[in-house]
């Protein structure tokens, strides 16, 4: 080999060795600077007070006449009042007493407890056949099975005449008098 091929290699690993010392040295035996650590060291702390200075009265200067935060019409119905005479006293005219009138509440007139009284069918459901004819389902007092009416059929002493809206039952007693029941209802 020749000489001082070497002579580089270990310069660049002196060169690193170097490097790895001041990092080491850096790291572990300098100190980062630091803050001191936030205090006081004299006398104790006095607040600060003032005091605000008496203000004259502003007889030649109104304030609101000049006052952005104050609209312009609010402005001119104060300019217009404050123009008025002050010994003047403007007032509404007189008017004529009020005259209170008593009202009767309307009689309470309550619907009867039950329709169709005691014995009225209970109407359970209804049934639709294939041809269009509408039945209805009704539990009749006094029976142990339901029955099925048809439209202008009679059981005991109820015949059922109509149902309307889809949901109501009419029915019809032996004196002519028509009772609307609900279809379903407990």
């Amino acid at each position: 080999m020749r000489k001082g091929v070497w002579e580089p290699f270990a310069a660049v690993a002196a060169l690193l060795v170097l490097v790895a010392v001041c990092a080491w040295w850096y790291l572990t035996v300098l100190e980062p600077p630091r803050a001191p650590v936030p205090g006081h060291k004299g006398a104790a702390f006095m607040p600060l007070s003032a005091t605000m200075p008496p203000i004259g009265a502003f007889d030649a200067f109104y304030v609101n006449d000049d006052n952005p935060f104050v609209s312009w019409r609010e402005r001119e119905k104060e300019r217009v009042r404050l123009k008025q005479p002050t010994g003047v006293v403007i007032g509404k005219p007189p008017q004529a007493p009020t005259v209170l009138k008593t009202v009767e509440p309307p009689k309470l007139a309550l619907p009867p407890a039950k329709s169709g009284g005691g014995d009225a069918p209970k109407v359970v459901g209804f049934n639709r056949k294939t041809d269009g004819t509408l039945a209805v389902i009704v539990n009749l007092p006094g029976e142990t099975r339901p029955r099925t009416m048809k439209i202008d059929e009679q059981a005991g002493r109820w015949t059922l005449k109509a149902v309307e809206d889809g949901n109501i039952a009419v029915f019809q007693d032996e004196t002519g008098r028509e009772y609307r029941l609900i279809i379903g209802a407990r």
